[in-house]
């Protein structure tokens, strides 16, 4: 396994966030965090960076407990893209992606023609090269994303951590950001673990989900095993249709919550016998 957490628990002012999270991703698995608003995705993925520390439990990256790898070998080895990063936008996808080598270069040098031939490369691994030198500012949402994720690829890490990564993007962006990180993880061998709101996204693309639940201990196993409808109900406080929009590829699910009730379920009904 590339990267393990047992025992981890989290607390805010001591008002509890999670607590027991135990999984694993092993090398050039996707897996998605999924769970209700401040049910702690992004404080997860903060404490597994060591960007906050737990109150308690262990991370382990490749069997060693984080706390003593250094900042710099962390940042060579785990890739972390947040939410928000609204100060890259003057700059060029080249001059951006390349600020993703500063754990290789020293304080006071200047990138060498490698670090410029790396970012060069993982701009090209996302899908921009013909807008290595155009300005964020002309790129689309997903675009935009795409680059930043370059950023971090750009250190070589071999597991990426996504805060989000197609939040805010319209349905296209949406695809383009998550097929270039499928691409990736498969060809490369990518570790990537994401957060994400949208249920349907961790059955597509994932190999393995972590559901938070707030007060219960979270669920760890294959999407389809973990996002029962159920499950997601008890989660969300929602009840919830899992329906299956392709008999030939399991995968292909699509989380409907039943906002009416009985209306809502008639008229799926309705809508299944359309179809």
């Amino acid at each position: 396994m590339i990267l393990d957490a047992a025992g981890l628990c989290f607390s805010y002012n001591k008002s509890p966030v999670f607590s027991e999270v135990a999984f694993a991703i092993a090398p050039g698995e996707i897996v998605s965090v999924v769970g209700p608003n401040g049910a702690g995705k992004s404080t997860l993925l903060k404490c597994l960076n060591g960007l906050l520390a737990p109150d308690s439990g262990r991370v382990r990256l490749d069997g060693k407990n984080i706390d003593h790898i250094s900042r710099k070998q962390l940042g060579r080895t785990m890739g972390y893209v947040p939410q928000h990063d609204e100060d890259t936008f003057g700059f060029s996808v080249l001059e951006v992606v390349l600020m993703g080598r500063a754990a290789h270069i020293g304080p006071f040098s200047s990138p060498s023609p490698r670090d410029i031939e790396i970012a060069e490369e993982a701009i090209a691994n996302v899908g921009l090269k013909s807008m290595t030198h155009k300005s964020l500012n002309q790129l689309s949402g997903g675009q935009a994303q795409l680059a930043i994720i370059a950023r971090a690829l750009a250190a070589k890490p071999r597991l990426l951590l996504l805060d989000e990564p197609t939040a805010h993007l319209d349905i296209r962006n949406q695809a383009l950001v998550l097929k270039a990180l499928c691409s990736l993880s498969r060809r490369q061998g990518l570790s990537v673990l994401m957060t994400t709101h949208i249920p349907d996204h961790a059955f597509l693309f994932s190999d393995k989900v972590l559901m938070l639940r707030g007060d219960s201990a979270p669920l760890f196993g294959k999407p389809g095993e973990v996002m029962t409808a159920e499950a997601i109900g008890k989660v969300y406080g929602i009840d919830v249709h899992i329906i299956n929009i392709d008999s030939r590829t399991p995968e292909a699910r699509t989380v409907v919550p039943d906002w009416f009730g009985v209306i809502g379920r008639d008229r799926l009904r309705r809508n299944d016998h359309a179809t």
